[in-house]
């Protein structure tokens, strides 16, 4: 990438340690976003309002998580992992020059925690090695994040009512 990346190049630079993540470790979906959880690249979901509303409560669990830490005296939780019968959850977030990012990942018993959690610090150096990261930042700004929610959101009412 030369110069300052735009949006779009930012999304095609982290696919592909993403999809390397979700084929190394055996999950089922992926998402890798921001802090206000803006997507920046995705594995797996076929519709847009799923894809939106994991990106939202992922971001809202982070923060959440983050002030109940705090609460306790520590800085932050490391990882969260949830478990149900069929399906698991595992939010990891990391430091990088474009800010705090966070890979949502979905998975059932083809897979396990603990692989999951040895190709996400794969997957986190993949991306701390990409060229130009300190420039991300600058990149994503707050009219790029308004135009995506924005289309985001015409899509969703449009497969909401049908249209």
């Amino acid at each position: 990438m030369t110069g300052q990346p735009n949006l779009r190049q930012i999304q095609d630079a982290f696919s592909g340690p993403l999809e390397d993540f979700v084929r190394e470790s055996g999950v089922r979906l992926a998402v890798l976003i921001n802090r206000s959880g803006q997507v920046l690249a995705q594995v797996g979901f076929d519709r847009v309002f799923d894809l939106v509303g994991v990106a939202s409560l992922a971001a809202g669990i982070n923060a959440s998580s983050r002030a109940l830490a705090n609460q306790l005296g520590q800085e932050e939780f490391e990882h969260l992992h949830h478990a149900g019968r069929r399906r698991q959850l595992f939010l990891g977030h990391f430091e990088s020059a474009a800010g705090q990012l966070m890979v949502v990942t979905v998975f059932n018993d083809e897979s396990s925690i603990g692989l999951v959690r040895v190709f996400f610090e794969e997957f986190v150096k993949q991306i701390q090695r990409l060229p130009a990261m300190d420039a991300a930042r600058r990149a994503v700004q707050a009219r790029d994040f308004e135009a995506e929610l924005e289309t985001s959101l015409d899509r969703f009412f449009q497969d909401l009512i049908g249209g």
